[in-house]
């Protein structure tokens, strides 16, 4: 056997895609990148908890979304879909490059400032991609747990015992 022949055969294939994504990998060695456990799951994404509570902050009926451990709801989703981690490296990684602090360190309301450019950004580039995904994929863990509510002055709705009067 050739030694060209050997290396060919040992060396797994890499195609374009899986280039283009080792290159942004090593660019974003300074950033937080993800760990990922032996189980699969994602152990950190970097400024991922800042991002949830800045979506969904605390308030005076409502803890916020790191509280309720949504943050770690969201890591357990993203690790089940390949292109999804990499959307979020991705966006996690650049958010914490645009200052020169990290995103989760910066004052509340240049967190928000970015956040609303995020929102208005195209759908089909990673900032805008990003946000519409984590937005939807973050509330609808959100408002899974009781708790999300428990402080809200509501009462719960009648239909478990029936509709009253006048609409029965």
């Amino acid at each position: 056997m050739p030694d060209s022949d050997w290396l060919e055969a040992a060396a797994p294939r890499l195609s374009r895609r899986s280039l283009l994504f080792q290159a942004l990998s090593a660019s974003l060695a300074g950033f937080a990148v993800p760990v990922l456990a032996q189980e699969g799951q994602v152990q950190s994404l970097g400024s991922l908890g800042s991002v949830l509570d800045t979506l969904l902050p605390a308030d005076e009926f409502s803890p916020s979304a790191t509280a309720l451990r949504v943050d770690q709801d969201v890591m357990d989703f993203v690790a089940q879909n390949q292109l999804m981690l990499r959307l979020f490296v991705a966006a996690l990684g650049w958010m914490d490059s645009l200052s020169d602090r990290p995103f989760g360190e910066l004052p509340a309301q240049q967190r928000i400032a970015i956040l609303s450019a995020m929102e208005q950004a195209d759908y089909n580039q990673i900032p805008g991609r990003f946000f519409h995904i984590l937005r939807s994929v973050a509330i609808e863990f959100y408002y899974a747990r009781p708790e999300a509510i428990a402080g809200y002055p509501l009462s719960p709705a009648p239909q478990p015992a029936g509709y009253p009067p006048p609409w029965s």
